[in-house]
């Protein structure tokens, strides 16, 4: 079986009569979401894929199965439909750490930021100790080359796509050699279990507390990449000095990492992370069309901007990003 099965097939075939689906906002990948109300039971979510997959040895089967061990809060499995490209996954309900925070200001953000970092640490310890040899987060890694590839994404869909614009042939090379040289400079750094996509979007607060949801693509990485993602996310505005809060918390949970050489690494982590974002962001907007991207924009350039301008390794490649990436200034 190829191409998408419908949620009206997968409820026929596989969920008792009276079974319905209600579309839910997707995200930046291919899948789509049903919430299914079930007749005298709680509902559910619906996960569709474009194609039937196999579940053995999956990518989120063995990301699932092992952050669950380890005690990383994601939801339940139900079922799962491998020949429908289907998964029907526990209800977390709607309410993202960003649409908390965002509807209500009187969260303590500190709590749950804590609680956040809390789970980093789960994942980075017991869970980099316990991935088995063979596991698939193991099989690949956020290294130089997956670094630098996002890069070069960034520069084809923002600078290329969204802005429109079109450097000199010396401008494009000091762009390749910085690119070049962020993305070297974190290949060395030592790896640890990475969710890769931890920010406020993909937690869920719920009565339990915070749930971690879009973890299929777990892998290797630097230790600061997940709290680079949570603590400079596209999605929330956060101070420089809650900032700096949540990194002293990081460290006080992993005494092992020597200060000073992980804040380093976590200022160049976090900007490449942020410009990858402008990558992804100007190819949505630019590209497929989905404007509800176009929110992130401002702020990440603020991200990427202040970070250039706090550290003077960047002053040479500065004016170009002030060319051809910050102005013109979005609104």
């Amino acid at each position: 079986m190829s191409g998408w099965v419908s949620p009206e097939r997968v409820l026929r075939e596989h969920f008792p009569p009276g079974a319905s689906a209600v579309p839910l906002k997707g995200d930046a990948s291919t899948r789509r979401f049903f919430r299914i109300q079930i007749p005298n039971s709680p509902p559910g979510i619906l996960m569709l894929y474009p194609e039937a997959f196999a579940w053995e040895g999956s990518a989120l089967e063995g990301n699932h199965r092992h952050l669950e061990a380890v005690g990383v809060p994601v939801p339940k499995i139900e079922r799962v439909f491998p020949e429908a490209g289907a998964v029907f996954l526990e209800d977390l309900g709607d309410t993202t750490l960003q649409m908390a925070l965002d509807q209500n200001p009187s969260f303590d953000r500190t709590v749950l930021y804590q609680e956040a970092i809390r789970i980093i640490a789960i994942l980075q310890e017991r869970g980099t100790r316990e991935l088995p040899a063979g596991a698939v987060a193991r099989q690949s890694a956020l290294d130089g080359a997956k670094f630098l590839w996002e890069l070069e994404h960034f520069y084809e869909h923002f600078i290329l796509g969204y802005r429109q614009a079109h450097p000199a042939g010396e401008e494009e090379l000091l762009f390749s050699s910085f690119f070049g040289w962020l993305a070297a400079s974190l290949d060395s750094a030592p790896r640890a279990l990475c969710h890769r996509d931890f920010q406020s979007r993909n937690l869920m607060l719920t009565s339990a507390g915070l749930r971690v949801i879009d973890y299929q693509d777990a892998r290797m990485g630097p230790a600061s990449y997940d709290l680079a993602s949570l603590l400079r996310d596209s999605s929330l505005d956060l101070a420089e000095s809650f900032r700096e809060e949540g990194i002293r918390y990081f460290l006080s949970r992993r005494r092992d990492l020597p200060p000073e050489e992980f804040r380093e690494e976590f200022g160049r982590q976090a900007l490449q992370r942020n410009i990858k974002d402008l990558g992804t962001f100007g190819r949505q907007v630019h590209l497929l069309g989905n404007e509800g991207y176009r929110q992130y924009i401002p702020r990440t350039l603020r991200m990427v901007r202040e970070a250039m301008l706090r550290d003077q390794r960047y002053h040479t490649v500065f004016p170009l990003f002030e060319k051809y990436v910050f102005t013109p200034a979005d609104e």
